[in-house]
């Protein structure tokens, strides 16, 4: 699986067609999928490749809440 924060609302995904895409997950600001196969090794290399693509695309930074002071 990867997931990722989104600066896109409703980041689309549609160029991640490769078949070990199982599901594609469906959050407000997030992207994700989860992959399977039974060929570990391909998982691995997919999700490798789409981790940079995902920072590239996708991949937003919200900074930490301040803590209220007392």
């Amino acid at each position: 699986m990867i997931l990722s924060l989104a600066r896109q609302e409703e980041p689309d995904t549609s160029t991640y067609n490769d078949p070990e895409v199982y599901l594609r997950i469906k959050k407000h600001h997030h992207a994700g999928l989860v992959l399977r196969s039974t060929d570990q090794r391909r998982v691995q290399g997919l999700l490798e490749s789409y981790a940079q693509r995902f920072a590239e695309e996708f991949t937003a930074v919200e900074p930490p809440r301040e803590k209220p002071t007392a």
